[in-house]
């Protein structure tokens, strides 16, 4: 008995000796269990991981092989291709902008459309007013017949989803792209505003624009707002919005001041009247921002116009039209000169339009718009005329004329500015 209590004692006394030379244990069948089912779970989680790599990685190729192969069926916010500005030898002399007022929705036509031409060296400004019914021709160069359609109409344009840039149309042979690949077909796509509505100063009147400023009916309410209103001399007495204002200079908030603006009578003639009237609320509202620091301008009128939910269309940054109104500060309304458009009314598939009398129009571009530079010549014009006679009168005006002091106030917000 003695003897195999010793054995069993050896037996232990050599598994411990073992144990003790490898530094390890035995582990108890419970160790091995717990073991086991860690090792497991560590299994499970990690090739549930390459799993969701996989996934992920093959959705990712999906998705990044349909965005450069794969046809859109709605392309939005299409980028101009491009625009005729001023050549640079002549940028530090003249500068050309499209200036005005839209509809009240998008789709609506443009209230007012002008050209400025700006001459930098002489420190005057020359501005062509367009009236709304200003007939663009049959060319097929725009989707719409006259000027004031064309930003809320821009036509279509041919596009190709395979190499997705607009297909030219030299390009393109059995509705097909052959210059990318003769097997994809062309779609229409929605065209550009802003495109169509700098070609119509481009090839109508072949001249450059460098910028546009559009202003939404709400962002010229909202700026007349927020210099305080703007001071204008009343031909007659007006009502808006229960206020009635008395004939001579009156201070106007902002929908006064669009109310002024837009309202006209019927036809050719009254949209004329309304236009040379208009150039009141221009003047005044440059007048009223020419007085304000850079610093103002920025934090307290053109950022939050740009900011708002209706803010001034533009090319511009913000930071550049508080540039640009800083550099034409101290233009005077002496050295302001307003033109309408020499034309006269045509009809045309049973409208009646203001067609450009070319020979007239070309004449005063070249006088008062073209102070550098080539002049313009006929084959320059994109113009197809209507009617018959002489051009009705430009309505010449230096805007001396209409400006005067920018002092009064409304009390339509915290922040009110004087001007001179």
């Amino acid at each position: 008995m003695a003897q195999k209590r010793s054995g069993k004692n050896d037996k232990r006394s050599v598994v411990n000796l073992a144990q003790k030379a490898t530094g390890k244990k035995t582990a108890s069948p419970k160790s091995k269990k717990r073991s086991g089912n860690t090792r497991t779970i560590i299994i499970a989680i990690l090739i549930t991981v390459i799993l969701v790599m996989l996934v992920f990685l093959v959705v990712g190729g999906i998705k990044v092989y349909q965005t450069i192969v794969s046809p859109r069926d709605k392309v939005e916010d299409i980028e101009p291709v491009s625009h005729v500005k001023t050549p640079k030898e002549q940028q530090d002399k003249v500068a050309y902008y499209v200036l005005g007022l839209l509809g009240e929705e998008v789709t609506d036509p443009a209230e007012t459309l002008s050209v400025i031409c700006w001459d930098k060296q002489n420190n005057t400004v020359n501005i062509l007013q367009l009236p709304q019914d200003t007939y663009l021709g049959e060319s097929g160069r725009w989707a719409v017949k006259r000027i004031a359609d064309v930003w809320g109409n821009p036509k279509p344009i041919d596009w190709c989803s395979t190499c997705r840039r607009p297909a030219l149309p030299e390009e393109i042979q059995d509705g097909k792209h052959t210059a990318c690949n003769p097997n994809t077909v062309i779609t229409k796509q929605t065209g550009s505003s802003s495109e169509d509505l700098c070609g119509v100063f481009n090839d109508l009147l072949g001249l450059p624009v460098d910028g546009y400023f559009l202003f939404q009916q709400q962002s010229l309410v909202k700026l007349v707002n927020l210099l305080g209103g703007i001071d204008v001399n009343l031909e007659s007495p007006m009502t808006v919005d229960d206020i009635t204002y008395k004939k001579g200079v009156q201070t106007l908030d902002g929908n006064a001041a669009l109310y002024y603006a837009v309202k006209r009578g019927r036809g050719i003639n009254a949209d004329i009247a309304r236009l040379v009237k208009e150039r009141k609320v221009f003047i005044a509202l440059f007048r009223r921002l020419a007085v304000l620091s850079e610093e103002r301008l920025t934090n307290d009128f053109i950022g939050p116009l740009m900011n708002g939910s209706t803010p001034l269309k533009t090319d511009f940054l913000r930071q550049n039209i508080v540039k640009l109104i800083g550099s034409m500060s101290k233009l005077e309304p002496a050295s302001m000169t307003a033109y309408i458009m020499p034309g006269r009314t045509g009809s045309k598939g049973g409208k009646t339009y203001y067609s450009a009398h070319k020979a007239s129009l070309l004449e005063l571009l070249n006088q008062s718009f073209m102070p550098y530079g080539d002049k313009l010549t006929e084959a320059d014009l994109l113009v197809s005329e209507l009617g018959s006679g002489n051009a009705m009168k430009t309505h010449k005006q230096v805007l001396s004329e209409v400006a005067v002091p920018q002092s009064g106030a409304v009390i339509t917000t915290t922040t009110t500015t004087k001007a001179g």
